[in-house]
């Protein structure tokens, strides 16, 4: 009989235990898409009907079960405004994420491309784009702007969440606004992609002008190309320039093989070397910086003679040169501008002329810089200039 009786409360035991599982089965677990989608409603009746503590609770059991999301951050936006009591604090260091996201959700609008929102919904917060809640800001946003004046932070979220969401950045660039969390963020990031390092190539035209007794040789047009990079402040290039046209006056020159003087007005020359640049004033799009390089600098002062088998005679010397760059940027990867250099030389070291003096040289300057992640970056930033 006892043995019957364990078997009975054994079977029972199992029996109740099987039902504890079916219950665990059959339980839906809350997920954030359900959690959003029913907070985003309780917030709009909450706000609607100015039960704004309650509107507050909401959004802080909002966050606590999905984390800070845009919508999030825009539902405490609109609750500060409301309140008149916008405060720096309600921004994340997260801040400017939040407004690429929220421009990704108008472009979606824009472009009815709806179906991403199913691909990358915790990155949207699990709000559907363009329905309910969207429709609901953007109108309450819009009804404030008319309580702030167009000069403050609060006009310029209440215009980005309403009708206008493209300007922010560019006006934040216009230092219209006091300073606050959001130019910070948006300087900060600025400044990151600014400061990443970028190829330099460019293309150079000039006049080469010497001094002293080099004067007899006359002005010459200069051009040739730089490659280098940019980082920061600083400017590195290996630069090549090349000069031409016969010289202003005839001049003596010897050649190696006869050691005689011959008189000529032949000039050609050739300049390659290592430049460096510093930044030394940067403000919206103007750019001036210092400049100095080593170079070696050429001229061929008599040509090559095949029939009696004699090279030709040219005149090297070592250049360094020091000067002054000016740079403006109509876009920020393209330049215009002016560089004056003083080149320290002496093309007597090969006893090819007896010519000395030092040279002037005034370059005019078109420039690109690229590094596509960074050019993706200001495009994104809307930034048009470099600081």
């Amino acid at each position: 009989m006892r043995k019957i009786g364990l078997i009975i409360l054994l079977l029972t035991c199992f029996k109740s235990q099987a039902q504890d599982f079916d219950n665990l089965m059959t339980k839906k677990q809350l997920d954030c898409s359900d959690i959003s989608y029913n907070c985003s409603l309780l917030y709009e009746k909450y706000f609607t009907e100015n039960q704004l503590d309650s509107a507050k609770n909401l959004l802080s059991y909002w966050e606590s079960k999905c984390g800070n999301r845009e919508p999030i951050q825009r539902a405490k936006l609109l609750l500060a405004l409301r309140e008149k009591n916008y405060q720096d604090s309600l921004l994340t260091e997260g801040v400017l994420s939040h407004i690429f996201n929220y421009q990704n959700r108008n472009d979606m609008i824009k472009h009815s491309n709806f179906y991403h929102y199913d691909e990358y919904k915790p990155y949207y917060g699990f709000i559907p784009v363009g329905q309910e809640f969207d429709n609901f800001t953007r109108k309450e946003f819009e009804n404030l702007k008319s309580e702030y004046d167009a000069d403050k932070i609060e006009y310029l979220w209440c215009e980005f969440y309403s009708d206008n969401c493209d300007t922010i950045f560019p006006k934040l660039q216009s230092n219209r606004y006091e300073t606050n969390t959001l130019n910070k963020e948006y300087d900060k990031a600025v400044k990151q992609s600014l400061n990443m390092s970028e190829i330099h190539l460019a293309w150079i035209t000039g006049i080469w002008m010497p001094t002293g007794r080099l004067k007899t040789l006359g002005m010459h047009p200069d051009f040739g190309l730089q490659v280098g990079s940019k980082h920061k402040k600083m400017n590195y290039d290996l630069t090549m320039t090349y000069k031409f046209l016969k010289s202003a006056n005839e001049y003596y020159a010897k050649r190696e093989e006869t050691g005689e003087l011959e008189i000529t007005d032949n000039f050609y020359g050739v300049y390659f070397g290592f430049d460096v640049g510093r930044d030394i004033y940067t403000v919206r799009g103007h750019e001036l910086q210092l400049t100095g390089g080593v170079a070696v600098d050429i001229f061929t002062a008599l040509k090559e003679n095949k029939d009696m088998d004699i090279k030709v005679a040219s005149a090297n010397s070592y250049n360094f040169n020091m000067g002054i760059g000016y740079r403006y940027y109509i876009k920020s990867n393209f330049y215009l501008g002016l560089k004056a250099k003083y080149n320290i030389v002496d093309y007597t070291m090969s006893n090819v002329v007896d010519l000395k003096g030092n040279v002037i040289t005034v370059q005019f300057v078109i420039g690109v810089l690229t590094n596509e992640i960074k050019n993706n970056n200001l495009k994104a930033l809307k930034y048009k200039y470099r600081k």
